[in-house]
């Protein structure tokens, strides 16, 4: 599951949230609680916070995605929590993790903006504590002849181990927890304070406490534009294709406790702001562009189309319209 730990669940509507470090962050739900969906992949932790009246507020992009323990659930548009723990498959029969040596004299932090652990090995963030939900990082071994970005790739015992055999500038992401098998995805480049992604319509997403910073491609929430298995979701950078953690019956009003809980098409927020929602942190509603005839009142009775973004959309998104999610005016 994803949890963003800077992101509060929820658009950004002018009388709701506010505009945090140059970008615009949901506030429509609170902190994500931190728990694992059944065959979920690993969890991505976003932290949200939330107003003294109650109302939810736009979050930093300090925190952090999947995962570490998650808040509670983000204003509209938030984020998910730690994800399931992955299925260990035990040591890879190849052997091409084992460098034969043990991991003696290693810095206890390392950073995974600057790289900065001893030759041979890279900077990667993991659980240090046996869930499914990344919350530290560590100095892990760098195979021979590792894979770079946009290469298949393969973890060892489980999504959330930290060792994989991607490249320095990459960690092996979106994985099978059956097959142990995902694809390497690029590190932000940057600092914590200036992160950024080489590529266009890339955004950079501080996950999991601040342990995960992955540059995520740009997404549309209405036209859900991402690979199969993958939906479009808020994190703290934006909307990015992250893996759909959803149960297989969820639909519009369906309780969700992670930004990845909702099905594609429907963002996870505050309880509060979905009628008849029997969540207690967040509920599933659809994502809507703004302007036009408002699709909300015949989707959910009872809510009209908040924009996301309290101003207009960062130019990284790359998106075709502005947009909002369906809840209570």
């Amino acid at each position: 599951m994803l949890e963003d730990s800077n992101h509060p669940m929820g658009p950004n509507a002018s009388t709701r949230a506010t505009r945090t470090a140059g970008r615009a962050a949901p506030a429509l739900l609170g902190a994500w609680l931190s728990a694992s969906l059944i065959a979920c992949g690993p969890a991505i932790t976003l932290e949200s916070e939330g107003s003294d009246d109650g109302e939810p507020t736009a979050g930093t992009d300090s925190g952090p995605p999947p995962p570490g323990t998650a808040t509670t659930p983000p204003t509209p548009g938030t984020t998910t929590t730690p994800p399931t723990p992955g299925t260990s498959v035990g040591p890879l029969d190849t052997g091409e993790f084992d460098t034969g040596e043990p991991w003696l004299d290693l810095p206890e932090d390392c950073s995974i903006f600057d790289q900065d652990c001893p030759d041979g090995y890279k900077c990667m963030p993991y659980a240090n504590n046996g869930s499914n939900a990344w919350n530290d990082v560590k100095c892990v071994p760098l195979v021979d002849d590792p894979h770079g970005i946009g290469e298949p790739c393969t973890v060892q015992g489980n999504a959330v181990s930290g060792l994989d055999d991607c490249d320095a500038a990459s960690m092996c992401w979106d994985v099978d927890l059956e097959t142990n098998m995902g694809t390497c995805v690029a590190h932000c480049i940057g600092s914590p304070e200036d992160p950024g992604c080489p590529e266009p319509c890339h955004s950079c997403a501080i996950m999991g406490d601040g342990v995960l910073v992955l540059c995520l491609a740009a997404c549309d929430p209405i036209a859900q534009d991402c690979p199969m298995g993958q939906a479009c979701y808020p994190l703290n950078i934006g909307f990015a294709c992250a893996p759909d953690a959803s149960p297989p019956d969820a639909a519009i009003g369906s309780p969700c406790e992670y930004i990845n809980g909702c099905p594609p098409g429907l963002l996870c927020v505050s309880a509060s702001t979905v009628p008849e929602c029997e969540g207690t942190q967040g509920c599933c509603s659809p994502a809507c562009p703004v302007g036009g005839v408002d699709p909300c009142p015949g989707l959910l009775p009872g809510t009209e189309c908040v924009p996301w973004y309290e101003e207009a959309p960062p130019p990284e998104q790359c998106l075709s319209a502005d947009p909002g999610v369906c809840v209570t005016p």
